[in-house]
């Protein structure tokens, strides 16, 4: 059987080769990134092919592309070495002293108006145990947690809860627009939408809450306001951009909380439409380490936030 020959004669460093050789497109570079030289990159990847009976890459004037049969095969090698590392990380975590290891999934309001402000104080509290956290999208942390490579995720509200999870709401949020220090607006006390159809905007990407937000706060004018060539969902573009042109932007107030308080943005006087769904932890019904459930109490007992942050 091929799983049997796949399990008796394959190496994990074949397998880490064929990821670096379609990240790259070329087998010199991925040779390169894994410290091999080139002969023995293509000798381990014909063996590979000999192997499974079937061609990988397909070879061009420029390098190489994978196959169809390789880009179907790509992501699963790709959760397989991901666990592979996580393996490692646990027992060198554990080499160290660790009593145990949480990996927490968090989208980016929730590092800036949550994580970041209750982590420091658990882990003094609970210096034997690791706590890694992994920024990413909320579809992303969904299929972390529901295979099993997350064991808690901080998220929205989800429309509907996966069977066998549960959701604690920990930090409500609403939407704001945000300006940089010493823009005109900020000075008055009520800033209304017609008042905004003359200002430069920073988009977030379409099929987003804050696109959708963008587009509801304008309806009644009838028409929208300039914007600039930029969109972005990233919070370090956002800031850079904010502090080099006269601009504004639509934001969840939990993303930019810390930013605020700084000094580095300010909030205008406006009324903006949406509410946000809270943010908040999502879980197995019965988590399997004691760390989470020793973080989670924490989350819920230290009451991060239960109302809307406040702007100073």
């Amino acid at each position: 059987m091929l799983l049997n020959r796949l399990l008796a004669r394959t190496r994990l460093r074949q397998l880490q080769l064929l990821v670096l050789i379609a990240d790259f497109g070329s087998i010199q570079r991925a040779a390169d990134a894994a410290g091999q030289t080139q002969p023995s990159a293509t000798k381990a990847l014909a063996e590979l092919e000999r192997l499974v009976g079937l061609s990988l890459f397909e070879r061009h004037a420029r390098g190489v592309r994978p196959t169809l049969v390789c880009r179907d095969l790509l992501p699963r090698l790709r959760s397989m070495l991901g666990s592979l590392s996580g393996c490692a990380e646990m027992l060198a975590a554990a080499a160290e002293g660790a009593q145990g290891v949480v990996t927490v999934g968090a989208i980016t309001g929730a590092v800036s108006g949550l994580l970041g402000r209750a982590l420091p104080d658990f882990l003094d509290r609970h210096a034997k145990l690791r706590v890694e956290v992994v920024e990413d999208s909320h579809h992303a942390l969904l299929s972390g947690l529901a295979m099993q490579t997350l064991d808690m995720v901080l998220v929205r509200e989800p429309a509907t809860l996966a069977s066998g999870t549960r959701f604690t709401p920990l930090l409500e949020d609403r939407v704001v627009a945000v300006a940089a220090p010493g823009h005109p607006l900020l000075r008055r006390r009520e800033v209304h939408a017609e008042q905004l159809l003359e200002q430069l905007w920073i988009l977030a990407p379409l099929a987003t809450q804050m696109h959708d937000a963008f587009e509801c706060l304008f309806k009644s004018c009838g028409q929208l306001p300039k914007r600039t060539p930029l969109v972005t969902r990233s919070l370090p573009m956002l800031l850079e951009f904010l502090r080099a042109r006269p601009a504004l932007a639509l934001t969840p107030l939990s993303l930019v909380q810390p930013f605020v308080e700084t000094g580095w943005l300010q909030v205008l006087k406006l009324q903006c439409p949406d509410a946000l769904p809270p943010i908040g932890m999502l879980v197995h019904d019965v988590p399997e380490k004691q760390g989470v459930v020793l973080l989670g109490e924490y989350l819920v007992h230290a009451q991060c936030a239960v109302a809307p942050p406040s702007i100073k």
